[in-house]
């Protein structure tokens, strides 16, 4: 269960501030506008632009495979989700903490990411390296409908 509130809380963060120009903050999304800036406005600019925006709905189908039982199925989506979000988020927070620039990293936004996508895989790994729940001695010896 810690690993749905790992996934919730990496996604919140993605919408805190992620850079940082004089005064001005701007989320994870809206650096994603500024890629052609770095030289990614070709098609690697939208496939990362694909991949990040992609991130969120790949947590709420984590969270509701989750809710419908499959949680095998869940763990091993919130691997992927917590292997994208947190490697971007970790670099981000290395790059972060230049505090006397002007233009700078946010360390809020990777931040919290970095912490929920950690918390996500706990989970997941918790969830894929748990024995299956045993079957009730009563269970087994019920005899099966005619």
């Amino acid at each position: 269960m810690f690993g749905v509130v790992g996934l919730i809380t990496a996604v919140a963060g993605t919408f805190l501030p992620w850079l940082r120009s004089g005064t001005v903050t701007r989320d994870s999304y809206e650096v994603l506008a500024l890629r052609g800036f770095a030289g990614l406005d070709g098609p690697s600019g939208e496939v990362i632009r694909g991949v990040w925006v992609g991130i969120t709905p790949l947590a709420v189908c984590c969270v509701v495979l989750w809710l419908m039982r499959f949680h095998r199925f869940a763990s091993f989506l919130a691997l992927l989700f917590g292997t994208i979000a947190g490697t971007v988020a970790a670099l981000a927070a290395v790059q972060g903490g230049n505090e006397g620039a002007l233009v700078g990293i946010s360390l809020t936004g990777p931040v919290v990411t970095l912490g929920g996508a950690v918390l996500g895989v706990a989970g997941a790994i918790t969830v894929l390296t748990a024995k299956p729940a045993q079957r009730s001695v009563q269970e087994e010896h019920r005899e099966p409908p005619r």
